[in-house]
């Protein structure tokens, strides 16, 4: 009877050794996996996203905007800070809030164009998305978060807009 035991426990031993598929537990790193999965088709026609991107980029050219992305807020892809800004425990310094203040008036002209041509429940996503990140801006700059909370809940809007845009998709199919 003890063999048994023995040979069970060896068994379980050996299959729970075989399943090491870990589930991510971070809210980045579930958005990361899901990503390739969950392929939308573009919200936008090609001349409006043309334009859209003009913006974004010529937005994240300015001094301002690469203070923000090194110092504030991973705006970038592969932002090299990102790591850091998504666990920082510090609060604004003034020049990083003015450089944010100034850097969201240039993003912030590109709404606009980002509300072209969608449906309007895909435009409401959009509004709901701008008026909860500016909540967590206007959070960070008045020192009431962290920036590590500010990068952090950032991601988690930037997600929940991305799981709202494809229950609409799923709907229309």
């Amino acid at each position: 009877m003890k063999n048994i035991y023995k040979f069970s426990l060896v068994g379980i031993i050996f299959l729970s050794g075989c399943a090491t598929n870990v589930a991510p537990n971070n809210p980045v790193q579930v958005a990361k996996a899901a990503a390739p999965m969950m392929a939308l088709p573009p919200d936008h026609s090609g001349s409006v996203a043309k334009r859209l991107n003009d913006c974004i980029i010529r937005s994240n050219q300015s001094a301002d905007a690469l203070l923000v992305d090194s110092q504030v807020i991973a705006v970038t892809r592969n932002n090299s800070h990102a790591k850091a800004l998504f666990s920082s425990a510090d609060k604004l310094t003034d020049e990083q809030s003015k450089a944010l203040t100034n850097y969201l008036a240039e993003a912030n002209s590109c709404r606009p164009i980002a509300l072209e041509g969608l449906s309007p429940e895909k435009k409401a996503i959009y509004e709901d998305f701008f008026k909860r990140i500016d909540g967590v801006y206007a959070d960070l700059i008045s020192r009431k978060i962290t920036i590590g909370v500010a990068n952090q809940e950032r991601q988690l809007l930037i997600q929940d807009a991305h799981i709202k845009k494809l229950a609409l998709q799923s709907k229309k199919n």
